[in-house]
């Protein structure tokens, strides 16, 4: 039987290394991080292997969907630390931050043209399931994909998970293989040839220096054609932040974490969605880390396959229980689900029964009906969704629960179910720090019916799952909530 992480590399064009290349290349596009990652660990290998250097390149460009300053500057704080590591540890590094269209993809294929191979990360949507599926046509050497996105590879399922009750399934049988065979915590300590490599000064003709653009991170952001509308957040994007909201999380939330979760004012969410995204930190070390929390006298042996059922598999404190099932269950079968459809962001990707309920009633009046603007500017009659709107536009986030409303809600208050997911698409993708991402398209989707059921059938959304800002105001508590973001006037 292979081992489990052998179900995480994707060999893309067959290819066999150049003997002359100077270096083995490992192109950091998602998962940005020297630690606990995967695509890092087998590159490492493939230099040792063939006795040559590492080049790691993390750049970033500013000609892709949604690209804001919220995205740019979390995303740069984090490639500004990461030069500062370099240097201490001597690393053959690269940072680039494009400036004009066209800039990034000419380095890349010059510093591949050089390599002997070229390992990069494998990721289910976005403009990197497009550059992979690309670049290995137009490159001469071996392009790798590595998976270092969550517990079970995405190469191990067979197909896209219909429901989070079948991914739990396979999540349960499989948890103990994948978390005892984790990645290395620092691959880069096995690296054998640490030789400087010298790269032609032609390469960076015309273009910015890395290190000169990431000195004034809001300098080189406000010059950027990019939506300058998106402000930067207050987190910081690299690293030791997301380290530190870790800890914050474990010692202070999470033994709260199921029981108050859902209620705004107790502030018990993780927050981690925005560094996991950009890949700062690994869902194991976050699985880690948390499981050092459980009661003194547990261990994995506690541990029993339940058939998919929510309770009862880790058997330790519930709150945990509660946790892992997100950060595990509920966040990696969306990167299963769109790394097997194609069509992931599509209206027809949506479950047989939702499309049928949603088509039967996609001509029924609406009692509100917003345009795009109004509902990006927080502009409708209820102020709970305007509130939770208007998170996102202030802070890249909405709390978990009242996420869910706001999807809800766009879907009455459009013409027609297919203006409701584009306007949920661009809304997400353009506000949240976390956006972009398959455990993004999940919340959007769900919201459609997605790893969900009919239910009882209602005008407008017809079987989909229905929510209401009335019923959320009796269930979870939001006065904090309200006055900090609820000062939006109602129109009824």
């Amino acid at each position: 039987m292979k081992n489990i992480n052998s179900y995480r590399v994707f060999e893309r064009n067959n290819k066999e290394p150049n003997k002359e290349g100077d270096y083995v290349l490992y192109w950091m596009q998602i998962n940005r991080r020297f630690h606990y990652n995967f695509a890092l660990e087998y590159a490492t290998g493939w230099a040792n292997k063939l006795n040559k250097p590492l080049l790691i390149l993390e750049a970033f460009s500013c000609d892709y969907p949604w690209a804001t300053e919220r995205t740019h500057t979390f995303v740069m704080q984090g490639m500004k630390e990461h030069i500062e590591y370099a240097d201490r540890l001597k690393l053959n590094y690269v940072s680039f931050v494009e400036t004009e269209s066209g800039q990034y993809e000419k380095l890349l294929k010059q510093l591949a043209s050089k390599a002997s191979l070229l390992v990069t990360d494998e990721y289910p949507v976005f403009i990197m399931r497009k550059r992979n599926e690309k670049y290995p046509l137009e490159m001469d050497m071996p392009y790798i994909t590595v998976d270092s996105n969550g517990l079970i590879p995405l190469g191990f399922t067979e197909k896209d998970p219909y429901s989070a009750y079948l991914f739990r399934k396979i999540m349960q049988k499989n948890f103990v293989e994948a978390f005892t065979n984790p990645p290395k915590k620092a691959p880069l300590d096995e690296l054998r040839n640490k030789k400087k490599i010298k790269l032609p000064g032609s390469y960076f003709e015309n273009l910015p220096n890395g290190r000169d653009s990431l000195s004034n991170i809001s300098e080189t952001v406000s010059g950027l054609n990019i939506n300058h509308n998106v402000g930067a957040i207050e987190w910081h994007g690299g690293r030791q932040a997301a380290l530190g909201m870790l800890g914050r999380f474990t010692k202070d939330n999470l033994l709260e974490y199921d029981e108050k979760r859902n209620n705004p004012d107790e502030k018990k969410t993780s927050n981690l969605s925005p560094w996991l995204h950009f890949g700062k930190i690994s869902e194991y070390e976050i699985v880690k880390a948390v499981l050092e929390h459980q009661p003194k006298d547990w261990d994995l042996d506690k541990i029993t396959y339940n058939n998919g059922s929510t309770g009862g598999y880790f058997n330790g404190n519930p709150n945990i229980d509660g946790f892992l099932d997100e950060v595990i269950t509920w966040r990696e079968v969306g990167f299963h689900f769109a790394h097997h459809r194609e069509d992931y962001d599509q209206f027809n990707s949506l479950p047989d029964w939702a499309i049928k309920t949603l088509n039967k009633h996609r001509d029924d009046p609406r009692k509100w009906t917003y345009s795009y603007e109004e509902l990006e500017n927080a502009q409708t009659h209820d102020q709970l969704w305007n509130a939770a709107q208007s998170q996102l536009r202030r802070d890249g986030i909405i709390h978990n629960y009242l996420r869910m409303l706001w999807g809800k809600k766009i879907i009455e208050w459009t013409p027609d179910p297919e203006t409701a997911l584009q306007y949920l698409i661009d809304l997400n993708n353009t506000y949240a720090i976390d956006g972009r991402d398959p455990n993004s398209y999940s919340g959007i989707f769900w919201c459609l019916g997605r790893f969900d059921r009919a239910w009882q059938e209602r005008s407008v959304t017809g079987k989909l799952r229905y929510m209401s800002s009335e019923n959320t105001r009796k269930k979870v508590k939001l006065k904090q909530y309200l006055a900090t973001f609820g000062n939006q006037k109602e129109l009824i």
